[in-house]
C-alpha cells in the first residue's frame, strides 16, 4: 500500500469518525436533518426569539434530566463515599470519551485488532516503519512530507497504546 493511499485511508476513517459523532449528537438531541438549523431564516423576529427560547429550555430540561439520572443511580448504589479530610463526596475519576477514542484511532492506525497485547503492538508499529518510514521515501519532498507525517501518527500511536497496555 503506496504512503498516498495510506494517507487518505487515515483520513477517511476519521472524517467517518466525525460524521458518526455528529450523528451521534444530532440522534440524543433529537434532531432530524430539517431541523439541523436549516429554515429559520423565513422566521420572523418574534418567531426567531420563541424558537431560541424553547431549544434553551430543551437544553437546560435535558441538563436536568442527565442530573437528575446521576443523582438517582448514586441514591440507587447508595452514594460516593465520603472523603475523610473534607467530609464531601468524592467522585471518582471520569472515563472521558475522547480518550476512548484516541485509543481506538491508535489501534486503527498500527491496524492492530483493539485489545491486543503490547507485543502485538510493537512488532506492528515496528513492521509499519519499517515500510513507511521517511528515510526511505526521499524521492520526491510531497513523499517525503507524507512519510513524516505518517511516521509522526504511528509514533504518537505507538506511545499511547504503549502507555494503556503497560499501565494493565
Amino acid at each position: 500500500m503506496s504512503i498516498s493511499k495510506r494517507l487518505i485511508d487515515l483520513a477517511r476513517s476519521e472524517l467517518n469518525s466525525l460524521l458518526d459523532k455528529a450523528a451521534e449528537y444530532d440522534e440524543r438531541r433529537g434532531l432530524d436533518d430539517d431541523s439541523w438549523g436549516g429554515g429559520l431564516e423565513g422566521l420572523s423576529d418574534e418567531d426567531l426569539e420563541a424558537e431560541l427560547e424553547r431549544r434553551k429550555r430543551a437544553r437546560e430540561e435535558a441538563e436536568e434530566a442527565a442530573t437528575g439520572k446521576r443523582a438517582a443511580s448514586e441514591a440507587k448504589s447508595g452514594g460516593a463515599k465520603a472523603s475523610s479530610a473534607s467530609g464531601k463526596r468524592a467522585d471518582p475519576p471520569r472515563r472521558t470519551a475522547a480518550g476512548d477514542e484516541a485509543v481506538r484511532k491508535a489501534y486503527a492506525a498500527l491496524e492492530v485488532p483493539p485489545g491486543s497485547d503490547f507485543e502485538t503492538i510493537r512488532k506492528a508499529y515496528r513492521r509499519l516503519m519499517r515500510k513507511y518510514h521517511p528515510d526511505l521515501h526521499g524521492g520526491s519532498p510531497a513523499a517525503q512530507r507524507a512519510a513524516t507525517d505518517l511516521a509522526q501518527r504511528l509514533t504518537e500511536a505507538y506511545k499511547l497504546l504503549e502507555k494503556q497496555t503497560r499501565k494493565k
